[in-house]
């Protein structure tokens, strides 16, 4: 069996001026406005000294006084604005009771007067703050998430969980070595073969089934291209994706990028907008799929090899509680279902919290699943688990209503399973790829067993028609 591993498509570098996730009036003509982020102005600057100690573990280079003093400046022509408005509305109430009870002619070309006066008052401070509220609030979106009380804060992982030791100090054969199970030509193109591409797609399949019979997750197709103003809602660094030429496009600032129907970003269309009822909560949905990351090519070595292959088979995790402390145990819990998952292989791995400066800016928490490398000599990722709080929920209005008030949901999620990375680090720690181990692989019975390999695709290909 062979299986082909390219990504497909023409990418361009665009500069950003302006945000696809909150566009101001004076642009609205040229650019319409997909999602109204909710700005909770009070709830992020409630706790200054928390946020600074966010910013300074995450290593951000953000100016906390310059945005309160941004935020201190739109405040007070937004309230000079609010004020011009309510004079203007009460203005127009009079105007009309005077019309209908056919009041003095004096009265109403006064009214008419002080109207036209504040309609244009208004149009101008408009304009003053346009480039105001431009200014501050495109700074208010680079502001990190709080971080949760379990992350690390220095540059030090915190290891929670370790199953076997790596193995002792020998010259391993890398895996691209096996030639019979793997061509591999640079980052974004290369060729599974006989017992590898097998796994690669069993292994992804037996995970979701095991999410779902025992974890009671959900099975969804998510789509492989995410709009950008998703991706600005995730605070995910665009350029960890491929940017989509397209011609003819009516949003230029809402562009596609390809991420993969396993990501993570590939759920928030779904959710956008959305309001649940508590009693469905919560909410767990699990895809696999294709994931597409540039920045993992780049990051984890100079040396091109399936760890730093751009694209792999992943299986993503969504959930979505109602309290903090509901995702705490929901991030528990679908850790315990990965530790269950890596323990049936048999192979060195470990979960460690991954340190401030690693995350993402919408990420409190990242819980990184790390199988022992023995090429590398060290831990690489296989899959993460992320807890996102109701940072992402605010930018994309996915909430619930309790008591007449609508409430943002706190996110986890995360790829649990990298395929491609896993392949690599059994075949150098001499692992047989064999998926039928796996919690929610398919058993065959013994007349399936009893057939060759090519009997086994043909059959599941006739499978398909019956």
């Amino acid at each position: 069996m062979l299986k082909l591993r390219n990504i497909v498509g023409q990418c361009f570098v665009l500069k950003r001026h302006i945000s696809a996730l909150y566009i101001t009036g004076d642009k609205a003509n040229e650019n319409y406005v997909t999602l109204q982020p909710f700005l909770d102005f009070t709830g992020t600057f409630r706790d200054k000294v928390t946020l600074q100690q966010s910013i300074d573990s995450r290593g951000l280079n953000i100016n906390l006084e310059s945005v309160l003093a941004k935020y201190a400046t739109y405040q007070t022509h937004h309230e000079q604005l609010q004020r011009l408005e309510d004079e203007r509305e009460k203005v127009t109430k009079e105007l009309k009771l005077l019309t209908k009870s056919a009041g003095k002619s004096e009265l109403l070309d006064k009214l008419r007067a002080r109207g036209k006066e504040l309609r244009n008052e208004v149009k101008s401070l408009k304009q003053t703050l346009y480039p105001i509220e431009d200014d501050f609030i495109h700074d208010y979106l680079h502001l990190p998430n709080v971080l949760h009380a379990h992350c690390p804060q220095t540059d030090e992982e915190k290891l929670i969980y370790r199953h076997k030791p790596p193995p002792t100090a020998t010259p391993v054969a890398m895996h691209l070595d096996r030639k019979d199970l793997i061509h591999f030509l640079d980052n974004n193109r290369y060729y599974m073969m006989e017992q590898a591409a097998h796994f690669d797609v069993d292994a992804m399949q037996a995970m979701v089934r095991y999410f779902v019979t025992h974890g009671d997750f959900i099975q969804t197709c998510n789509p492989d291209f995410v709009r950008c103003v998703l991706l600005e809602a995730n605070a995910t660094p665009l350029s960890q994706y491929h940017l989509v030429r397209e011609e003819h496009l009516l949003n230029k600032l809402n562009t596609a990028y390809l991420t993969g129907g396993g990501a993570f970003e590939s759920f928030l269309g779904t959710v956008t907008k959305l309001s649940v009822y508590p009693s469905v909560l919560p909410l767990r949905y699990v895809a696999c799929g294709r994931s597409y990351n540039r920045e993992e090519g780049l990051a984890n070595g100079p040396t091109p090899s399936l760890y730093t292959a751009t694209q792999t088979n992943a299986v993503q995790s969504f959930v979505a509680t109602q309290t903090a402390d509901e995702a705490d145990a929901e991030l528990e819990q679908v850790l315990n279902m990965a530790i269950n998952f890596y323990k049936a292989l048999d192979v060195p791995f470990r979960i460690v919290y991954v340190p401030a400066a690693s995350l993402t800016p919408s990420e409190s928490l990242r819980a990184s699943i790390e199988v022992y490398a023995p090429s590398l000599k060290r831990y690489v990722c296989v899959g993460r688990i992320s807890n996102y709080g109701d940072y992402v929920s605010k930018r994309i209005l996915f909430s619930t209503r309790r008591e007449k008030h609508y409430e943002f949901l706190h996110l986890v999620g995360g790829p649990v399973l990298y395929t491609t990375r896993l392949i690599a680090a059994l075949i150098e720690l001499g692992i047989k790829l064999e998926a039928n181990k796996l919690p929610g692989a398919l058993h065959l019975g013994p007349s399936m067993q009893a057939m060759d390999q090519h009997q086994r695709d043909l059959q599941e290909f006739k499978d398909l028609f019956k």
